[in-house]
């Protein structure tokens, strides 16, 4: 077999992340391969092979301990295998794989970390965990999730995991599913992957607020701990139940929570007050300094929607108009839906219902993440009835309001109902 390291080497600077153009990316290489397990590499080795030296032939003894840190078991298995990078010829393997009643194995799971380089294979993995999960194949779900290197996942690819795993609960019966999120809750990779990552808002009257008390049991840090208390306030609160015995202080950390999660904080901060003080604006504004604008504000701007703050919302959209409608990633439409929505609130708070019908009429329901499509509708219906209460259209109130009527006592969040009926009795 002809030792042509330039694929392998390739495949290396993508798993690592390092992308090597000078002799401290070497280095950092050089750490990040052995910190892996891998046995040790030599620096000079490394220089050679990426050019930093006179290029010579890489040994075997190299090529192997590449392929090890790649997840395959020695240099010709992972050229044998490197097609399987590609879609179709790894989509044929995950189906193969269903057809082993065996228990799987860790260097499968290794494998799938490797093939997971091509960002496309999440869906063949994820369909193949959702496989597991219908057939209630436990063994192999603990193999799994205790192998799954899930933090050299992007964002999109985490999205889209989340999303089939969590439909494949959706056609277990809740006693069934809840017994497998149970055995899988205190894998942190499963946490992070799945109940994180599928904020399921449409469920958090039912099986996800179950989940949530799962996961507060197994809390491994600060972060954890925010997430199910903020949770559990955004259910009782959405769902007009009593609320005030659920206090949340300031994180310690902050510098170590997802940014999202801190927003969220912010949102439960201005919900749980009858109006918002100078106070928490400043604090908000000071967050708003370091922090990525379109993520911190996807939970605070609904909160301002629902509490009404037009002023601060205004201030807010108007210093950040083309940060929060910036489409980086394909699952930005839920994000640019919440910010229209906010837009409009704002121009109907201005007198100006032109401009909040344009930007009403750019939401696109059906192209919202499933975790927010009832959660986001609310808020788009709901400002629909502002609008039409301004221009006394009062047959596109009650279409609007019985739209919303029907999610929120489908999801059981009657707060959009009361808030509703404000602009119906009027």
């Amino acid at each position: 077999m002809k030792k042509d390291a330039t694929q392998i080497l390739i495949d290396i600077q993508k798993k690592s992340g390092i992308t090597v153009e000078n002799v401290r990316d070497i280095k950092n290489l050089k750490e990040e391969l052995e910190a892996s397990g891998a046995v040790n590499i030599g620096y000079n080795t490394l220089r050679r092979l990426f050019g930093f030296l006179p290029k010579t032939a890489p040994s075997s003894a190299t090529l192997i301990i590449l392929s090890k840190y790649l997840g395959f078991a020695s240099y010709s298995n992972y050229m044998n295998n490197r097609l399987n990078h590609d879609g179709w010829y790894f989509q044929l393997k995950m189906l193969r794989l269903q057809l082993n009643e065996n228990v799987l194995e860790k260097n499968e799971v290794l494998q799938f970390n490797a093939y997971l380089q091509n960002e496309n294979n999440i869906i063949p993995v994820a369909n193949y965990v959702c496989f597991l999960i219908e057939k209630n194949r436990i063994e192999s779900l603990l193999i799994f999730f205790t192998v799954f290197d899930y933090k050299k996942l992007t964002d999109s690819a985490h999205t889209k995991f989340a999303i089939l795993i969590t439909f494949s609960f959706y056609k277990l019966k809740t006693k069934d599913a809840l017994a497998i999120y149970k055995v899988l809750i205190p894998f942190e990779s499963f946490r992070n992957t799945v109940p994180f990552c599928f904020i399921d808002y449409s469920n958090l009257n039912g099986y996800y607020i179950e989940v949530i008390r799962m996961i507060n049991e197994f809390n491994a840090n600060e972060s954890d701990f925010l997430f199910t208390s903020l949770m559990k306030f955004y259910q009782k609160f959405y769902s007009n139940e009593d609320y005030s015995m659920i206090l949340i202080d300031y994180p310690k950390n902050p510098n170590q929570i997802y940014t999202v999660l801190l927003g969220r904080y912010y949102g439960y901060k201005i919900l749980s007050v009858e109006k918002i003080d100078k106070s928490l604006e400043n604090s908000i504004k000071k967050e708003l300094k370091s922090a990525p604008h379109h993520l911190f504000l996807i939970e605070i701007v609904p909160a301002l929607v629902l509490k009404e703050e037009y002023d601060f919302l205004n201030s807010i959209i108007e210093k950040y108009y083309e940060e929060l409608f910036e489409v980086d990633r394909w699952s930005s439409k839920s994000s640019v839906a919440n910010y229209l929505i906010g837009l409009a609130s704002v121009n109907i708070f201005k007198g100006d219902l032109k401009a909040a019908k344009n930007n009403l009429d750019l939401v696109e329901l059906d192209k919202i993440e499933l975790a927010y499509t009832d959660y986001i509708s609310l808020f788009y219906y709901l400002t629909k009835i502002k609008l039409y209460f301004h221009e006394k259209d009062f047959h596109e109130i009650n279409e609007n309001y019985l739209k919303l009527k029907k999610i929120a006592e489908k999801i059981g969040f009657h707060k959009f109902i009361s808030t509703a009926q404000k602009y119906i009795e009027s």
